[in-house]
């Protein structure tokens, strides 16, 4: 009786061996076919924060994880204080005129990354809507449930873009599809992507990160360090406000 339980442990032994390496050796000639469910999902219907695969060169940061948008489906929702409260379709947004810049975001994390960007700007917007006078910025709720505050004086900058558009191409999920804002000067947590609502509001707010995380209100991008994906990450000093390369 003890010989064929010492048996049955050599032969379990035996077989998980051989499985153990099978897989070492499989991940050895093919790592990205081994651990392609691990990339960012790239199988799931869910979108959520990465830094894996062609994302090491331009990170993705989510509040939470939440389902891919569909296209057809999608309506951007503007409410709150303006004359003509409406929902936008993907197509309506498309044909604003279109404004490109390269610009870089610039994350509290001490990383950025660039890119090339195609959108419009908030005056583009507001000459559908027309905001009420007593309207000092907007609230802004994304997919992901991420909330952010801007006010109408940031998000009338010239600098300041809502973009559908990224390196020449629609925005992915990843990226913020089918709309996000792109505030260079301040950091990317004042940059809300995936967004569904559009609220015109009388007071000054504060966003998910000021609520829940030692950031300021205001974002703006202060004077240190940044470590450029693009670039190596070789550090380099800053001196606040938009980086310029």
């Amino acid at each position: 009786m003890r010989s064929l339980n010492l048996l049955g442990r050599r032969a379990f032994l035996k077989n998980l061996l051989i499985s153990v390496s099978g897989v070492l050796l499989s991940f050895a000639k093919a790592p990205d076919v081994v651990f392609a469910g691990f990339n960012f999902w790239r199988s799931s219907e869910y979108v959520g924060k990465t830094r894996d695969g062609i994302y090491e060169k331009f990170y993705i940061q989510y509040y939470k994880s939440f389902k891919r948008i569909k296209r057809d489906s999608w309506t951007l929702k503007v409410k709150g204080l303006c004359k003509n409260p409406q929902e936008l379709s993907l197509d309506e947004i498309m044909a604003f005129p279109v404004i490109e810049q390269v610009s870089r975001i610039k994350c509290v994390e001490c990383w950025s990354a660039k890119a090339a960007w195609g959108g419009f700007s908030m005056h583009e917007l507001e000459k559908r809507v027309k905001p009420l006078p007593k309207a000092v910025g907007v609230l802004f709720r994304c997919a992901d449930t991420y909330v952010e505050y801007l006010s109408l004086e940031d998000l009338h900058h010239e600098r300041t873009l809502l973009v559908h558009t990224m390196n020449q191409n629609p925005l992915s999920d990843e990226h913020g599809f089918p709309l996000r804002v792109i505030v260079p000067y301040k950091y990317g947590y004042k940059s809300p992507k995936a967004i569904l609502e559009i609220e015109f509001v009388e007071q000054p707010g504060r966003g998910t990160w000021n609520r829940i995380g030692p950031y300021s209100v205001d974002g703006t991008i202060l004077p240190g360090y940044d470590h450029p994906l693009d670039r190596g990450k070789k550090r380099r000093r800053i001196f606040g406000g938009e980086i310029f390369d």
